[in-house]
């Protein structure tokens, strides 16, 4: 069976939070949910500057539908 598949990206405008600052969170929301979250891990601002994060999690997505079928997502 196929899991659904939530991609999380953390507000703040680009420039705070990480995985580690949303793990509970992300933990949780996969737990209630039964579903694979994926969060990715981008360039904050102001050192990377606009589109580094937009286009970080566009790579991020693209990877994730070329795998989707093999890891059943």
């Amino acid at each position: 069976e196929k899991l659904p598949v939530i991609y999380y990206i953390h507000g703040a405008g680009w420039v705070f939070g990480s995985p580690h600052t949303h793990d509970k969170l992300v933990r949780e929301l996969a737990v209630r949910t039964n579903s694979v979250v994926v969060f990715p891990d981008y360039d904050l601002s102001p050192e990377a500057k606009y589109p580094t994060a937009i286009e970080q999690n566009y790579d991020v997505l693209q990877q994730l539908k070329d795998v989707a079928e093999d890891k059943n997502l």
